[in-house]
């Protein structure tokens, strides 16, 4: 079995992908109406069914995570991010609590992108136990349909507070649903994740890379029952994948998780395979066809403004700096901050007496803190120092072309001062640091768009197990987990942290620091916050420019698209968004 990625230059001839959009998306129309009898009949064809079912959520424009219209942009609600102004109106509606049911209800949002992916799960489900094929190797793809099904399912009941369950593809089930709570919702994935981890292998070859396996569907199990208060199932499951025979560990350096040479490493449990197969000037493509480009284009947008750089449309937030910076290492020590915060953000070490020097990015060279002399020597043996614009960019360079960005003293970010210097940062995650072809995704190289994206670290297992110790009074346990990740990010080791209400305090401490930019904030502030207490915390830790006094509680989960109310005629609009 090959890797997910080699097989998708065959979706132009997959039907499954080959639908189109009826009245209202829900209605499911299966994409293989016209070919069911041809297609579903043999082992390739499922093969290529289930890459269909993989296809949607990886879209790398339009898809949940894609860079364009994807889920990154609305994770701007939370306090770890600062969005940058003057982008795209129906995002900043929607960051400064703005937004109506008829906001971004078209076929670019979230709710239809991530139906798409179900209808596609639907169908597979329903057709691939039909065909006469290797029983084992069916079984195993029927649990990665199940999964991704689930999964998808996932996020529409933390976005929208639950979702229209089909189970079948539309031309078997051609009735219009109602809308499902969210605890049915999550209930009915507690199934499809028990499904999936019940016959998926715990391990697979590198050729496999980017297909889910049981450690993944654990994983998602636990974060379900969390989000249903079973916090004892939770525990019980996070703990299956903390032992043996699961491997699962952190990283010995946070920033791996963001770079396309340390891919699939022992800290991801499910990833998204990007690669530069395909048309490179296939920018704004779908990922679908003969030679549609495979690639990753989040460093272009969320990369700092530069003469190779990005749109820069997502800044740290004044907040995320606060708490960066109120726990300083010892000297001696290779940094003085928090080791994350240098793979999270480009500043100038020199303001702010940092040990470590000032170097230059985007030069070819994985060096976290960059490079600043050349691979070769001179006659005199020395080796040549770099070029600020030309063989790599600065700090200071990236800061000044991304000046209208980064706005006004009155619009920009209000980072604090720090040993006496003014905060000065830009976003460095996602933004491929190394790649000598910049941030940009118009060029002729692959350059920053072959990185992979991923979606569940065992760092945030460690978190989710965290919390349910905390919540069946098991504060050892939580500790032992908070420990872990001080220890990568170079922080004094502490093996307990005070009451069970303090320990919480520190988790969700660490917890921002670890995940910013990684659209998992808002989710944990709306379940850990009611109503008031989120807007009390909005309005404190937020710019006033981003208005979070807008915020009230119906603002926690998005609308169900208007045009999805008036097209299903069994589904009707929460009441607080009525």
């Amino acid at each position: 079995m090959n890797n997910i990625k080699k097989y998708i230059s065959v979706l132009a001839f997959t039907p499954l992908l080959l639908s189109s959009c009826s009245e209202s998306f829900l209605d499911g129309n299966n994409p293989n109406q016209q070919t069911n009898g041809s297609f579903w009949t043999n082992e390739d064809n499922v093969m290529n069914g289930l890459v269909a079912v993989y296809n949607p959520i990886r879209d790398h424009m339009y898809g949940y995570f894609g860079a364009h219209n994807g889920i990154f942009h609305y994770s701007m609600r939370a306090d770890d991010l600062y969005p940058t102004r003057g982008e795209e109106a129906y995002l900043w509606t929607i960051m400064s609590f703005a937004n109506t049911p008829s906001t971004k209800d078209d076929s670019e949002n979230p709710w239809v992108r991530l139906y798409r992916g179900i209808a596609t799960a639907n169908s597979f489900l329903y057709y691939a136990p039909k065909v006469d094929m290797d029983e084992n190797l069916k079984k195993v793809m029927l649990g990665e349909a199940h999964f991704m099904r689930g999964f998808q399912y996932f996020l529409l009941a933390e976005n929208y507070k639950g979702a229209v369950l089909r189970t079948e593809p539309g031309e078997i089930d051609a009735v219009q649903h109602p809308f499902s709570s969210q605890e049915d919702v999550l209930n009915f994935c507690i199934d499809e994740f028990k499904a999936a981890a019940e016959v998926l292998p715990v391990t697979r070859p590198a050729e496999e890379n980017g297909r889910i396996t049981k450690g993944a569907a654990i994983a998602m199990l636990g974060k379900t029952y969390l989000w249903l208060n079973n916090y004892s199932e939770a525990k019980k499951q996070f703990e299956i994948i903390m032992t043996s025979p699961y491997t699962y560990d952190l990283e010995t350096k946070y920033e791996d998780n963001f770079q396309n040479n340390t891919e699939f490493n022992k800290e991801s449990i499910y990833e998204i395979d990007y690669a530069g197969y395909g048309n490179v000037s296939d920018t704004w493509g779908s990922q679908h066809g003969t030679n549609a480009f495979l690639g990753n284009n989040l460093a272009n947008f969320f990369g700092p403004e530069f003469s190779k750089g990005g749109w820069y449309k997502m800044q740290p937030s004044a907040n995320l700096i606060k708490e960066f910076v109120k726990e300083v290492r010892d000297a001696g020590y290779d940094s003085k901050f928090d080791k994350r915060l240098y793979a999270t953000c480009f500043f100038n070490y020199a303001d702010y007496a940092d040990v470590r020097r000032d170097k230059l990015f985007y030069t070819g060279k994985y060096d976290l803190d960059g490079v600043d002399k050349s691979d070769k020597k001179n006659e005199k043996g020395e080796y040549e120092p770099l070029v600020d614009g030309k063989d790599g960019f600065s700090f200071e360079n990236m800061y000044a072309a991304s000046a209208k960005k980064i706005g006004t003293p009155e619009t920009m970010a209000k980072w604090p001062v720090i040993n006496g210097k003014p905060g000065r940062f830009l976003w460095k995650k996602w933004s491929s640091w190394w790649s000598a072809s910049g941030a940009t995704m118009y060029t002729a190289a692959v350059g920053a768009r072959d990185n992979n994206l991923r979606v569940i670290r065992f760092a945030e297992v460690l978190f989710l197990h965290a919390e349910a110790c905390l919540q069946t009074d098991d504060v050892a346990g939580a500790a032992k987990d908070l420990a872990r990740i001080r220890k990568r990010a170079g922080l004094p080791e502490k093996t307990t942290f005070g009451s069970k209400e303090e320990t919480f305090e520190e988790l969700k401490h660490q917890k921002l620091l670890e995940f910013a930019g990684e659209n998992l904030r808002w989710y944990d502030l709306i379940r850990w916050y009611d109503d008031n207490a989120l807007s009390a915390y909005l309005i404190r830790t937020k710019d006033p420019g981003q208005l979070p006094n807008n915020f009230t509680g119906k603002h926690k989960y998005l609308p169900i698209p208007q045009s999805e109310v008036e097209a299903n005629t069994a589904l009707d609009q929460r009441p607080e968004w009525k």
